[in-house]
């Protein structure tokens, strides 16, 4: 059955792999972090992608779909059906390209390589496609070194060509294919350069030249124990298998204990123990060492580098996180994004759209619309000024939260690829070690910003328990998502500055309080931070408008539909009556301990269905809100649990009684936060007028 999910603004359908993806009709992505992979995989299948579950794992990769023609049909013709010939109607066969998360080895060490391992080793890959970046060759290699072990068919994709020129970098690509034995293409996919290469090489891939090199006494164990798990047929070579087997790898054993018997296992351990007795360091650091061995005698060989100057890009990003001058840059960053944001999208064009579009085109043309319609109860349910389907779910939708986050994702994307949101983790490392986090954990933080449902599934790439609890709360405490935060601004444009400063410094003083609460609670430890930061470059508004608007209409397709259901279903609790129950009963929450108006209550159911629904009711329902009010009820939609989608995710990743504590929690903390901003500004006299 599919189920919906959302992946930083966008849907993804997750379903189980189906006949194809089962059969290993399938080949698999891999390569570094940062080594524009994924970019490749979109490239290649567009934007339509799935989440599918890696059988015999509770683990998921996206999944997309290369209807090829040609040499690539014939390949695949023959992968699938090799004793069929052309005319018997299997041209058709499809290839599934599987992206798997960056990764440095084929050793797991996080989540991600449990990920990328699962799916070597379950999935049946035909081919493997290794996507390198062409600036740090030699990372690349070592993980093809290991790769190679596993006897499939290989192309390299040698990615990112345009910064390796800027760098002074020059690769020999004939060489390195030689060398290899496999096809090597050069590519800029943010350019679409070498992408149709890809395709055709695919059609015939080669398998790869063995470049690992041990001892007699480790071989000797890897031919033993490849011979016991000959008859594995997982799709694999023995060999690669063994290696996995040697390191202790578990979900390599467990596939030798129930596909070839306890007694097989037991022989296949007492070889992998024997052999790591013998060793000074663990197999997998000896294996890796030897990679690394092996992908930098080859880089000698076919990578050539020329004297350049410094650009002023490179100054600019060292600066970054430079412990002063990288507090003064982040700044200035933030000002600008308020300015471009804040200020631009969400005062100006929004203004514009509503005031020239929308109020004086579009909703008296959908009154006259609708005005003939017989039954009342029809027509109230679509263009009531307050619960009407088109004018308070979709017009909203469209004139309100759409402008913003267009311009909240253009920025964000300027942030991404320019190379500066990884600067912004080292510098803000120590910082977040305070409550509990290290530097990687400014990915998922940061994607709260955008998503909160898709910033709870990554804090699975956080390495321990205590983290990706910490990063939870912290995430549905105090991180308003992009839809919301950007009502929230244009709610706040009309004020004084000290509204944004007094919501804003809140929402940031709390949630450090809340981390270093939970990290001295929480048991556990924090790990020390390594990160590959890639060079400073200027972003491509092609790439950038390109995102934006993907970003922006996967939102709006996931988002309008929920618009909607969130207005109809107050408008039937208001003809119903019961939203005069729920409002009396809340009275003397609402008004009485929030000093809010009753309205209040339609605010906070339509933010339970989706948070920038109920910030969108707010900004309708803003005159019979004073500013006090208006900025109480702001930070409560803030810390109040999410959306519904959320709180599912939650309770997945979390567990269901550590998610409920987690809610309770915030819910409970967000009212008491409010409460008291409401009596300090009434009792000291503030109105931010």
């Amino acid at each position: 059955m599919n189920e919906v999910m959302k992946n930083g603004g966008k849907t993804e359908k997750m379903r189980t792999p189906g006949p194809e993806e089962e059969s290993g009709n399938n080949i698999l992505i891999i390569g570094n972090m940062q080594s524009g992979k994924t970019s490749i995989f979109k490239e290649l299948c567009g934007d339509r992608s799935y989440r599918i579950g890696i059988p015999l794992s509770s683990r998921k990769l996206s999944t997309g779909r290369l209807r090829p023609g040609g040499r690539m049909r014939s390949f695949l013709h023959g992968l699938v059906h090799p004793e069929s010939d052309s005319a018997s109607g299997h041209d058709s066969v499809c290839v599934n390209l599987l992206d798997t998360p960056g990764t440095s080895t084929l050793f797991v060490q996080g989540e991600e390589d449990m990920i990328v391992r699962d799916a070597l080793i379950h999935m049946r890959p035909k081919a493997l496609l290794v996507v390198a970046d062409a600036k740090n060759l030699r990372r690349s290699l070592a993980l093809l070194a290991h790769a190679a072990e596993f006897g499939l068919p290989t192309v390299i994709v040698v990615n990112m060509q345009d910064e390796a020129l800027r760098y002074g970098i020059s690769i020999d690509h004939g060489l390195l294919s030689s060398r290899l034995g496999i096809s090597v293409i050069p590519a800029t996919a943010s350019e679409g350069m070498g992408i149709s290469d890809i395709e055709k090489v695919l059609s015939n891939p080669s398998v790869p030249r063995k470049t690992l090199r041990f001892g007699a006494g480790i071989e000797k164990a890897l031919n033993d124990i490849a011979d016991l798990i000959k008859d594995l047929e997982n799709g694999v070579s023995a060999r690669g298998m063994a290696t996995l087997l040697v390191s202790g790898d578990t979900a390599a054993v467990r596939l030798v204990k129930n596909r070839l018997g306890q007694d097989t296992a037991r022989k296949v351990s007492e070889i992998a123990e024997s052999i790591n007795s013998e060793l000074d360091l663990p197999f997998e650091v000896i294996a890796n060492d030897a990679a690394h061995i092996a992908a930098g005698s080859l880089v000698e060989e076919v990578v050539t580098h020329t004297q350049r100057r410094r650009r002023y890009l490179d100054v600019i990003g060292t600066l970054s996180h430079h412990p002063l001058y990288g507090i003064l840059i982040a700044a200035v960053v933030v000002i600008l994004m308020y300015l471009f944001v804040g200020l631009l999208g969400a005062t100006v064009v929004v203004d514009a759209v509503n005031t020239r579009i929308f109020e004086q085109w579009l909703v008296p043309l959908a009154g006259r619309l609708f005005e003939p319609v017989p039954w009342e109860f029809v027509t109230d349910a679509l263009v009531d000024p307050s619960f009407g389907l088109v004018t308070s779910g979709l017009f909203l939708a469209f004139g309100l939260v759409m402008p913003v986050l267009f311009f909240f994702y253009f920025a964000f994307n300027i942030l991404i690829e320019s190379g500066y949101l990884p600067r912004l983790s080292i510098l803000l490392d120590r910082v977040f070690r305070i409550i509990g986090l290290n530097g990687r954990g400014i990915l998922p933080i940061t994607m709260g910003f955008s998503c909160i449902t898709m910033a709870l599934i990554t804090t699975r790439m956080l390495e321990t328990r205590k983290e990706r609890i910490i990063a939870s709360f912290v995430l549905l405490l105090g991180t308003p998502c992009a839809p919301l935060l950007s009502v929230m601004l244009v709610i706040l444009a009309d004020m004084s500055i000290w509204a944004s400063v007094t919501v804003f410094g809140i929402i940031l003083i709390q949630s450090i309080a809340a981390g270093m609460i939970a990290n001295r609670i929480i048991p556990g430890f924090t790990p020390d931070f390594i990160m590959q930061v890639p060079p400073m470059r200027i972003p491509k508004l092609k790439n950038i408008f390109k995102k934006t608007f993907r970003q922006t209409g996967l939102f709006l397709r996931e988002a309008v539909p929920l618009f909607l259901l969130a207005s109809f279903v107050i408008f039937i609790f208001q003809r119903a009556g019961l939203l005069d129950l729920v409002e009396n009963a809340a009275r003397p929450l609402i008004g009485g301990f929030l000093g809010l108006p009753d309205e209040s209550v339609h605010i906070f159911i339509r933010t339970l269905i989706r948070r920038e629904s109920g910030a969108a009711e707010l900004n309708m329902l803003r005159g019979r809100f004073d500013n006090v009010q208006l900025v109480v009820t702001c930070l409560i939609m803030t810390f109040v649990t999410p959306c519904m989608n959320a709180i599912i995710v939650l309770m997945k990743e979390r567990g269901v009684l550590r998610g409920f504590a987690i809610m309770i929690t915030v819910s409970v903390y967000a009212f008491l936060v409010g409460a008291a901003l409401n009596f300090v500004c009434r009792w000291t006299g503030v109105t931010f007028t």
